[in-house]
């Protein structure tokens, strides 16, 4: 992780939670080797902009990834399984061919 700002009135501590302890990390790995994918939300510190959404399906992909994320980054981090399940979801669709047909059925 890269220090770009570290505006003291934000009160930089070593105490506060940190996305890459031991503990933490312990947590990703567990949901990707025994759940499957996360999620993840990362948003930006002191950058003026919406956060970025990601899915990670390899606890090496994530740890690259966080490598390159900038010290006071906010990353939360969810179980894709346990929250996005068929009975859960906002709405639900299959996109149609040219006549607005859908297929009832399929491989999926």
């Amino acid at each position: 992780m890269k220090t770009v700002w570290h505006v003291d009135a934000d009160q930089w501590t070593n105490d506060g939670p940190k996305i890459n302890s031991r503990e933490s990390l312990d947590a990703i790995q567990e949901v990707l080797e025994h759940s499957g994918n996360i999620i993840v939300e990362h948003r930006h510190y002191r950058a003026g902009r919406a956060p970025d959404y990601l899915i990670f399906t390899d606890f090496k992909g994530f740890e690259e990834w966080l490598e390159g994320t900038t010290a006071g980054d906010s990353i939360w981090i969810w179980d894709y399984g346990a929250l996005c399940r068929d009975d859960n979801a906002v709405t639900h669709g299959k996109a149609p061919d040219e006549t607005g047909k859908v297929p009832l059925s399929g491989a999926y």
